[in-house]
């Protein structure tokens, strides 16, 4: 009988466990409860040496005065929400949906939770078929407040026939202990154009959370709108990320 050689053993050894290792998933855990709610602001900035006017789904976001997420119910790794979207004029658009941490799958835009508790390189959406993992565990200042959170970061750079290189970077900050979406940052630009998003908490019956003072929050919306560009005809938007993994 032939006899397998150290590093032929070794390299079954190896294959083996990360078999083993690929077939066991950690379930995600959900950190928030039914009863919590997430209080949001959203505003864009725009420049543009060419564009005389932005587009309207970007005059809609500079015309949110708040946005409010409740959970209503949390079974397994599933959270069910009510949305509700206030507007400068009065009006509201009203949304439910969920999110589940485990599968990373939501159908709200804005609706982002991850698993709680979660450190640097663990996975943000373990049975996902492409499942993302924390890049960085991190303190953020909150209007003079500190949470721990969670970075889930994507930088890319590219070339287009109609604009050149471009380069887009988008950030999703998590709250380490509840998994909940705390703050998101979207810088979009290229010669003669950038565009940003921030989507920022700032209140929640799940902990206190420092109110923004009435200076800071105004003059954030002062500036007039984000730009949508077209890349081979296709219009560009600035998208809330698919899943739960952000």
């Amino acid at each position: 009988m032939n006899k397998l050689t150290f590093p032929a053993c070794l390299l079954i050894f190896l294959c083996l466990t990360m078999i083993g290792v690929t077939l066991v998933k950690a379930q995600a855990t959900v950190g928030v409860s039914k009863g919590d709610e997430f209080k949001y602001i959203t505003y864009v900035n725009f420049n543009s040496d060419f564009l005389d006017a932005p587009p309207a789904d970007a005059v809609e976001t500079n015309q949110t005065q708040w946005v409010t997420v409740n959970v209503t119910d949390v079974s397994g790794s599933k959270i069910s929400v009510h949305k509700v979207t206030q507007f400068k004029n009065g009006t509201q658009l009203i949304e439910d949906g969920f999110c589940d941490v485990d599968t990373g799958e939501t159908n709200v835009a804005q609706v982002v939770f991850i698993g709680a508790n979660l450190n640097i390189y663990d996975t943000i959406n373990p049975s996902a078929a492409e499942p993302y993992y924390v890049n960085a565990t991190i303190f953020r200042d909150y209007s003079g407040g500190q949470r721990e959170t969670n970075l889930l970061e994507f930088d890319e750079t590219g070339e287009s026939d109609q604009v050149g290189t471009y380069t887009r970077m988008t950030q999703f900050y998590f709250d380490k202990t509840t998994g909940v979406l705390v703050e998101l940052l979207y810088d979009f630009q290229y010669s003669g154009l950038r565009n940003t998003l921030h989507f920022i908490l700032v209140s929640s019956n799940a902990w206190a959370i420092p109110e923004f003072p009435a200076w800071i929050i105004l003059p954030l919306f002062v500036t007039v709108a984000l730009a949508a560009f077209a890349i081979k005809k296709k219009t560009f938007k600035s998208n809330m990320y698919r899943s739960c993994s952000v």
